[in-house]
């Protein structure tokens, strides 16, 4: 793998406190075998994304990636753009932060914070959560004419099951 994947995040620090970082970076087993776990944790994620366009007739696409931008599963995202859209989803959850970080004297707790864009006709809700032993990960969905306080609670709901879900695992 290159330095710029899962590898780079073993030991790397997103904040001051030890223990809360901890869980933000991904085990070093999961981060040596990537294209195992992606695949196994993408194939087993993709009905849980599929259920969300239950609740959400209008979705668009929907990503379930690591907030160092890899991609674990998408649906209505064109094969082209998925490694593109997954760094995206993480640039702009980082970028988000730090603003954030810069106008809240709370600043950013990884795992309860969501960035919401409106496009004029649809919105994209980013959620973010921390599992260990995967760390950081990111829930991307977009949806056209639904309001935006419906998709955050959607978006929300989502993340939190798949969050219980893969802590079975």
């Amino acid at each position: 793998m290159s330095e710029t994947g899962p590898e780079a995040l073993i030991g790397s620090h997103l904040g001051t406190d030890d223990e809360e970082v901890k869980d933000l970076v991904m085990h070093e087993g999961i981060a040596q075998e990537w294209e195992l776990w992606s695949m196994i944790i993408g194939r087993t994620a993709l009905p849980r994304l599929q259920r969300i366009s239950e609740s959400l007739p209008t979705m668009t696409s929907a990503m379930l990636g690591t907030a160092d931008g890899l991609n674990l599963c998408s649906l209505g995202v064109p094969e082209e753009d998925v490694g593109r859209l997954a760094a995206l989803n993480s640039s702009l959850f980082a970028v988000s932060s730090a603003q954030a970080e810069i106008v809240s004297s709370a600043g950013v707790v990884p795992g309860s914070a969501m960035v919401a864009i409106s496009t004029g006709h649809g919105h994209l809700v980013l959620v973010s959560f921390v599992q260990p032993p995967l760390g950081h990960l990111l829930l991307a969905v977009s949806a056209e004419d639904v309001q935006l306080g419906t998709m955050v609670v959607i978006v929300r709901s989502a993340a939190e099951e798949l969050r219980t879900w893969l802590s079975t695992r």
